[in-house]
């Protein structure tokens, strides 16, 4: 996760639609206003002002996936779960993923009052 004076950001996260994934090492950034996701490549996958962006975590993945609805399309965002792909992940890493789905949340909450830029 990064941090700037109006900008975060969260790297390797896995993005789905669905049962579908769309990126497993993507990224989102929330900034002026704006929430915006990215693919693996950095290709641009959606975007929407922070203010009609619906989010929630899941409590079905026990607060490990964040569910966002952008333009009327449902996003599965999981935040940090790319640095653990293809690897047995300890017990631990879900800890720090809940922490940065709730930072994720608390960024697109906080910026959803805000005018988007341009």
């Amino acid at each position: 996760m990064t941090t700037g004076p109006e900008t975060v950001e969260f790297d390797e996260t896995q993005i789905g639609r669905g049962l579908k994934p769309v990126a497993q090492h993507g990224r989102v950034v929330v900034a002026n206003g704006v929430v915006e996701l990215y693919g693996d490549a950095g290709e641009p996958v959606d975007r929407a002002p922070a203010a009609e962006v619906t989010a929630r975590p899941m409590a079905v993945t026990f607060g490990q996936n964040l569910a966002l609805t952008m333009n009327g399309t449902r996003w599965n965002l999981s935040p940090g779960w790319g640095r653990h792909v293809g690897r047995p992940s300890a017990m631990w890493a879900m800890f720090g993923i809940r922490r940065q789905v709730k930072a994720l949340h608390a960024a697109i909450e906080a910026h959803a009052g805000r005018t988007p830029a341009g």
